[in-house]
């Protein structure tokens, strides 16, 4: 069903929001991933979001499912990188495309999941 309303959506707003080995782009109405490639994008600045994404996630040690000692700290540089990519997304993609930049709060979620243990 959820599939199905997706189909339907028509795609006009959009947020910017790093996760794991997606592309940053996402439909702000249904969720969906979207390819970067399909908006008016320079390569420069597709580099630059495909760098920001495998950059994503530095702030946690996989190993041991745990935030890094810097970890907030990482994901905040990570953030203003983000919004300062953002900010020539949008200028790039101009008046007609309705976008908001969704920072990272994972590294919050570690932190307040080692407080509890």
């Amino acid at each position: 069903m959820f599939w199905k309303l997706r189909r339907k959506c028509k795609h006009t707003a959009y947020k910017l929001e790093a996760d794991f080995s997606f592309d940053p782009i996402w439909c702000n109405d249904c969720g969906w991933n979207l390819d970067v490639e399909d908006f008016p994008l320079s390569d420069q600045r597709q580099e630059e979001l495909s760098q920001w994404i495998v950059e994503y996630g530095e702030w946690i040690d996989f190993e041991t499912d745990s935030l890094k000692e810097n970890g907030l700290t990482l994901e905040k540089q990570h953030n203003e990188k983000g919004m300062k990519l953002f900010n020539e997304v949008k200028k790039e993609l101009g008046e007609e495309y309705t976008i908001i930049f969704v920072p990272s709060t994972s590294a919050q979620f570690y932190k307040e999941m080692e407080e509890d243990f």
